[in-house]
């Protein structure tokens, strides 16, 4: 090898790896000019280096490809590929400069937009990759008092964003349901292709996703859109390669997803039936100014002892839940409440810290350690209405005393000592 061209590889090689360094930055940013070409430098380079390194190690291949025209194939094109960079940042700075006077713009725009404006003049400034501004112009919204029948206008014309669907705020309401299911329809009717299997999912891929999204928010609120998932699905099954939300589509039609934020999940107070879960209602309990209509509404289910059986044996947060709230909820002891209760003030019973006699700690820590300790009065609660609880009752009075004495620990063992026993 002549010595000119190894000094020249040499220099190429520090050059190319800060040159790959640099596109990779440039790559962690793909949405901006130059997009994804930057990955020419690191996906070429090391690849002609290896090919270099295979020419000079096997003699056939060297006595084949002249020295002068292996290493400038080599080291020319690793050159073309380092200069290059020089264009890519170019590119690069431009486009950051323009997305800076585009986000001025922006706000300058949005800053400009009167407080009671239409729906559809906020929505265009949802097209923004800046979350943190789009999360803002969706609170703004959610404030709009006109909110509801401009979405309905828009449903009806056809621009609303049905991604956005379930993001505003809006009420589930029967008109709501009908005009969100007529545009979802008609969005479909023109993204059929011609001949299946003809077209990229790619070029849906945005489209379906913003209507599943819809759907899945009008079915979890009791609007159920079977129909047009069948259409979607049916539309998204013609084209090459679709993705998971063909399976999404396809579990909207499920009975049981039908109306599942009303009953387990509602947005607002005011969503509230008759036929919503308990854990629904005891959502809103913890709010000071819904407290005593949520818990009022509670005791007014018929449903409320088998909803509390079942949320009392689900998972940590929703037994806490119930027994915070037992002695209000007005529910009948049966034997699974009392066995399923009796099992989660175990369970969170066990996991306090007990203090050895040489580490003190006082009564108030272990109130903090419980929450307050409202899982003793659910305790008397299921003692005083007949629940054979004596081993709790024992586990309950062995955790208190383990803790400093102290006016309220006398109390609290008095009281947990003159509860009624039952033995199991």
């Amino acid at each position: 090898m002549p010595k000119s061209v190894a000094i020249g590889a040499l220099l190429l090689i520090p050059a190319s790896g800060f040159a790959a360094m640099t596109a990779l930055e440039l790559l962690a940013m793909p949405e901006l000019a130059p997009h994804r070409w930057p990955i020419l430098i690191p996906g070429l380079v090391p690849p002609l280096v290896l090919a270099y390194c295979g020419w000079a190690l096997i003699p056939a291949i060297r006595a084949a490809v002249p020295a002068g025209l292996a290493a400038g194939i080599v080291w020319g094109t690793t050159l073309l590929l380092c200069v290059a960079v020089v264009p890519f940042v170019r590119s690069r700075r431009v486009a950051t400069d323009q997305e800076a006077a585009a986000r001025v713009r922006f706000d300058e725009t949005l800053a400009r937009l009167p407080a009671d404006a239409p729906l559809w003049e906020w929505t265009r400034f949802l097209a923004t990759r800046d979350e943190t501004k789009a999360g803002a112009v969706l609170e703004r919204i959610r404030h709009l008092d006109r909110r509801q029948s401009d979405a309905e206008t828009m449903l009806d014309r056809g621009d609303f964003p049905l991604s956005y669907l379930g993001s505003l705020d809006l009420d589930p309401t029967p008109t709501l349901c009908d005009k969100a299911r007529a545009l979802l329809r008609r969005r479909a009717a023109p993204l059929a292709p011609k001949r299946p299997d003809s077209r990229p999912y790619t070029e849906i891929a945005a489209e379906v996703a913003g209507a599943v999204t819809a759907m899945e928010w009008l079915v979890d609120y009791d609007c159920a859109c079977d129909a047009e998932s069948r259409l979607w699905e049916s539309t998204a099954g013609e084209y090459r390669n679709p993705n998971f939300d063909v399976v999404r589509l396809a579990e909207l039609r499920d009975p049981k997803r039908l109306g599942r934020a009303l009953r387990d999940d509602p947005a607002r107070f005011s969503m509230l039936t008759p036929a919503a879960h308990l854990r629904a209602w005891l959502k809103f309990a913890d709010q000071k100014d819904l407290r005593e209509k949520a818990l009022a509404g509670a005791r007014e289910l018929d449903h409320r002892t088998a909803d509390a059986v079942e949320m009392l044996g689900e998972n940590d947060h929703a037994a806490w839940t119930v027994l915070r709230y037992l002695p209000a909820l007005d529910l009948e002891a049966t034997t699974a409440l009392c066995e399923n209760a009796q099992q989660a003030l175990h369970g969170q019973l066990a996991k306090i810290y007990r203090p050895d006699k040489d580490d003190p700690r006082p009564y108030e820590e272990l109130l903090d350690r419980l929450g307050n300790g409202a899982q003793f009065s659910a305790l008397e609660w299921l003692a005083d209405h007949g629940c054979p609880a004596d081993a709790v009752l024992n586990e309950a009075e062995s955790l208190v005393s383990a803790y400093q004495d102290s006016p309220e620990r006398t109390a609290m063992l008095y009281t947990l000592k003159h509860l009624p026993r039952r033995p199991e």
